[in-house]
């Protein structure tokens, strides 16, 4: 999800990348075709031949050079889960592999071209790549001369390698800490032991991970102890979610059995208690509602109007500055996409008043939790999407938010460490700050691809991106993820 930006340039900017492509389709045509012509898809086996052809792909491509565990984690990407309309629709084993695996072939070798670019450690395998016939001399040559560009550009070559580092770097601290995240779960107190899990698996998740893990004791606890975990704290933040919501959430992402009925009961009384103890509960009580109709949704249990208003309904005194200016920015936001998401309405000059709020919060070091606060990568990722759900992403294009979102990652992933001492501030920050690289990478528009050219690469690339019309290439072969503009969820 942090490359498809990146891969959406390179399409733009290279003219003979089609021959790339068409190259990798015969390798790959010819290899299947003579393993698999006497493979016969049949009613109930499709799970089978998805795991047969992608063990035989992955065997291939550690012969072709490529890395084991690199490749494995390439192919544990949820978009090769199959759907009931895969099902009905693939009939044999080259539409198997064309409807599910040949985006991800493409995207494989694309972050070796970048690789490439900025002199990781590939040159084995490019030898291999133009030996098999992947490239062409006159993609060679386009390399060659994007690779004189970066050369020249020894700033943007440094972006761009640390930027494609990241992943790499977040997943092998994840590995050397497997142990202890899997041990997570022995921790006492329930509250420690569900909110840092949350936030763990959610980085976890966002890399596609999960299979690495060793989730059973989680789930046992998850499924024998509700009463302990389905409970209301205070105290709570976006950084630190309503214990019962991570609950909930853990066990929808791990497929634990809940009892419906027992936990929509308890968000029935909650309500209860909400519109007693507050008078406004989305003013007094922002992220506690915004998790609370997090978890309503999880649980599809769906609240009348009369009770969605009663919680979100806000005062006009409200929207007055002496008021908002007390509000983290990601609240503020909250506040816009709890509305949106409820189809609630908010005057114009409500809108208004909140969003020129967040915009005094929007400064040239980054985006400020407070008007007089610390730049948060909460706040950064909250205005990104606030922006992104407003259609005003146009407003943040003489900021440079990348530079500031990189460096945070590299600096929280020196202190981080995955263990029971674990800063939550510090995995919430590498959390959002990965998903603002998401919506910089899957909102496909020239605003997003304009901030990403700007940051990676020379200027020759950034002046042929931005005054191109077509900012994302129809024939682009690679998956367009794209983000869901009132969740924020990724759509595959």
């Amino acid at each position: 999800m942090i490359f498809q930006g990146l891969f959406n340039i390179l399409d733009l900017y290279l003219n003979d990348i089609d021959l790339f492509y068409n190259n990798i389709d015969k390798y790959f045509f010819n290899k299947i075709d003579n393993s698999f012509s006497d493979y016969k898809i049949v009613e109930g086996n499709l799970n089978q031949a998805l795991e047969d052809l992608t063990s035989f792909l992955i065997k291939d491509f550690i012969e072709l050079g490529f890395e084991k565990i690199e490749i494995e984690n390439d192919f544990l990407d949820p978009f090769l889960e199959l759907k009931d309309d895969d099902k009905e629709n693939i009939n044999s084993i080259i539409e198997l592999y064309k409807k599910k695996i040949e985006p991800i072939i493409y995207e494989t070798f694309l972050e070796k071209i970048v690789d490439y670019l900025v002199d990781i450690k590939v040159t084995p395998l490019m030898l291999k790549a133009k030996s098999e016939g992947f490239l062409s001399i006159e993609f060679i040559m386009e390399l060659r001369n994007l690779k004189n560009l970066f050369e020249k550009s020894p700033e943007k070559l440094e972006n761009l390698r640390k930027y494609i580092q990241i992943r790499e770097k977040i997943i092998t601290k994840l590995r050397e800490n497997k142990k202890k995240i899997e041990s997570l779960e022995d921790l006492e107190n329930p509250q420690d032991k569900l909110q840092l899990l949350y936030l763990i698996y959610r980085i976890i998740d966002f890399f596609h991970l999960q299979k690495r893990f060793d989730f059973s004791h989680i789930k046992e606890y998850l499924k024998n102890n509700v009463d302990e975990w389905l409970i209301d704290f205070p105290l709570i933040t976006l950084k630190n979610p309503d214990i019962y919501f991570c609950g909930i959430y853990l066990a929808k992402q791990l497929n634990v059995d809940l009892d419906k009925e027992k936990v929509n009961q308890f968000l029935l009384n909650l309500y209860e208690e909400a519109v007693d103890e507050y008078e406004v509960p989305l003013i007094e009580a922002t992220d506690g509602a915004y998790y609370y109709f997090k978890s309503t949704d999880l649980m599809e249990l769906w609240l009348n109007e009369d009770q969605i208003n009663n919680i979100i309904s806000i005062d006009p005194k409200y929207f007055q500055s002496n008021y908002l200016k007390d509000f983290e920015t990601s609240q503020l936001v909250v506040i816009l996409k709890l509305y949106k998401f409820l189809a609630g309405k908010l005057l114009d000059h409500e809108i208004k008043a909140i969003v020129d709020e967040i915009e005094l919060r929007v400064t040239s070091e980054g985006v400020k939790q407070f008007r007089d606060g610390f730049v948060s990568s909460e706040a950064t990722y909250y205005v990104l999407f606030c922006n992104y759900m407003r259609n005003t992403l146009e407003k943040l294009k003489d900021y440079a938010l990348l530079n500031n979102i990189v460096s945070r990652i590299y600096r929280n992933l020196e202190l981080i460490d995955f263990s029971v001492d674990t800063n939550y501030d510090l995995v919430s920050e590498l959390f959002y700050s990965v998903e603002s690289l998401k919506l910089f990478n899957c909102i496909e528009t020239k605003q997003m691809i304009i901030h990403l050219a700007k940051f990676l690469f020379p200027e020759e690339i950034f002046n042929k991106i931005s005054s191109s019309e077509e900012i994302i290439s129809t024939t682009a072969r690679f998956r367009h993820l794209k983000v869901n503009k009132i969740t924020g969820e990724t759509i595959y």
